[in-house]
């Protein structure tokens, strides 16, 4: 059953054994887990219920329904830092590129070390992924669909003597739209909307869209359930309340809601830990402009990375999408724009991603906000720099004729010659401009509670019956895509959390 701000009454009271805030990677995952055991599960969702035939390639229309802010939302610090967040049923799953990499071994074996806790340990979470990767159908695929873009960027590799990896991608039968960003037009990506989702219904769990939760429910100090804010999303204004009571209430919201959310209750006081850690793997765009046509466009938005520099925080991929999304990411006005992308067709858009040498916190602000402040480091700029310079040579090298930069002060280079303007330049960290879509560390899972917010079991310490399972709760950023992890640990409390919800169930 899934229900939406015309069900509701002005206000309306609910039921369940879990209430589940968010249907994204986390919250779809752990609620369809619970509900296929039985758990009553009742799941909350801040955006709408949007099925595979109403997506489409029309950015002002998709953005709106799908992203958080139409796309817009900010990261306070020293860069221009946009952040991607869905808001819909599936969350961030709707809008990902399909990367389903595992949390590196090196990761698992040092929060193994923080945390001390077998169950954490590259062997003992071996399972959790496999897992989740059958339930996603995330895996190496066929070479089918291969964009013009794809090639560009596995060929320059190759000249440049770069490692270059195929990306294990979430997907059936994909026909290469290139329209992940908007929603997969198919249905091919196996995103919690078609995956999750459908399961956890089927078992018999309960959805509430339109409904943005505003705060918890605590009696004699234990989480009772969850109260939220109706809103119609055509005007945007609220037109009810809901109140959940249930025996436990996940938090599923991100990175930076999930917090958000727990702050407003004084939570994790002895470490003061909550909002703090914040990690945000950020990375830069470079568009490459060739002679002839590429038909990016056509393909998969994300065929391969360069692995090559990854050891040393460096991650390179070339990362197409429709020609909205292209047009909005040039750092021009007006006729600039227009005689660039008449070349759309000609253009291969890349990607820099760089590894987290700093951390940043998220705060309350007004109006029942949420303000993450990041900047990157005088490291990190330097990571960036020598990346966008290997990638400018690699398309300089394939016969691009000029190559569009991240930087407010430089913004365009039209042969090779001009590469040494990058350092000639003197950018700044104010002059980058940042995008992420991978938020992560904000509710900081620990092994004590003097240095974390959520315990191994992912209970806030000192919130009985609150639990949190999204990236907020990773100890650490782990330097790839996330999804397949946050899926893994979703399915990895689950299986704690149901046993709790039956034995009480069984006790009573």
């Amino acid at each position: 059953m899934i229900l939406n701000h015309r069900d509701y009454r002005a206000d309306s009271h609910f039921d369940a054994e879990v209430v589940v805030v968010g249907t994204g990677a986390g919250g779809a995952a752990i609620g369809a887990m619970l509900a296929e055991l039985g758990v009553d599960v009742l799941f909350v969702e801040e955006g709408g219920h949007h099925p595979t035939s109403s997506f489409n390639p029309y950015l002002a229309e998709s953005m709106p329904r799908l992203w958080r802010d139409a796309g817009t939302s900010v990261i306070l610090g020293r860069s221009t830092f946009l952040y991607a967040e869905g808001r819909c049923v599936g969350g961030s799953t709707v809008i990902n590129g399909a990367m389903t990499y595992r949390a590196p071994e090196e990761v698992l074996q040092s929060w193994h070390a923080q945390v001390r806790d077998d169950s954490l340990g590259p062997a003992a979470m071996e399972s959790w992924f496999e897992r989740a990767e059958q339930d996603i159908s995330a895996k190496l695929h066929r070479d089918i669909a291969v964009g013009g873009d794809n090639r560009i960027m596995a060929l320059g590799a190759e000249r440049a003597g770069w490692h270059h990896e195929k990306n294990r991608r979430n997907h059936i039968d994909c026909v290469g739209s290139n329209n992940c960003i908007l929603g997969c037009v198919t249905g091919a990506k196996q995103s919690t909307l078609v995956s999750y989702m459908p399961r956890a219904l089927g078992a018999g769990a309960r959805c509430l869209t339109e409904v943005r939760a505003r705060r918890l429910l605590i009696e004699r100090g234990r989480c009772v359930g969850v109260e939220g804010r109706v809103v119609d999303p055509r005007t945007l204004k609220p037109t009810g309340r809901i109140r959940v009571r249930a025996q436990a209430v996940v938090l599923a919201c991100g990175a930076v809601q999930t917090p958000h959310l727990l702050l407003q209750h004084r939570v994790a006081r002895r470490s003061g830990q909550l909002g703090r850690n914040f990690v945000t793997h950020p990375n830069v765009k470079v568009l490459a402009i060739y002679p002839h046509e590429i038909g990016g466009w056509r393909g998969l938005s994300q065929w391969g990375q360069v692995r090559q520099f990854h050891e040393e925080g460096i991650i390179l991929a070339e990362n197409m999408g429709p020609s909205g999304a292209v047009a909005a990411a040039l750092p021009f006005h007006g006729r600039a724009i227009w005689q660039r992308m008449k070349h759309y067709n000609n253009m291969v858009l890349s990607g820099v991603l760089v590894e987290d040498s700093n951390t940043g916190r998220i705060y309350r602000g007004p109006f029942d906000t949420a303000v993450p402040v990041y900047s990157i480091t005088q490291a990190d700029l330097r990571q960036f720099l020598r990346a966008t310079r290997l990638l400018c040579g690699m398309h300089f090298d394939m016969g691009a004729e000029r190559v569009i930069l991240p930087f407010t002060r430089l913004h365009e280079l039209t042969s090779a010659d001009q590469i040494a303007l990058i350092d000639e330049s003197r950018i700044k960290i104010s002059d980058l401009e940042l995008f992420t879509p991978h938020l992560m560390g904000s509710v900081r899972l620990g092994g004590d509670e003097r240095d974390s917010v959520v315990n191994p079991d992912h209970e806030v310490w000192d919130l009985p019956g609150c639990y949190v399972s999204d990236a907020s709760v990773f100890p650490t950023a782990i330097g790839v895509n996330p999804q397949v992890t946050i899926m893994a640990m979703a399915l990895r409390a689950g299986e704690r959390l149901a046993a709790r919800v039956l034995a009480r169930r069984r006790a009573a």
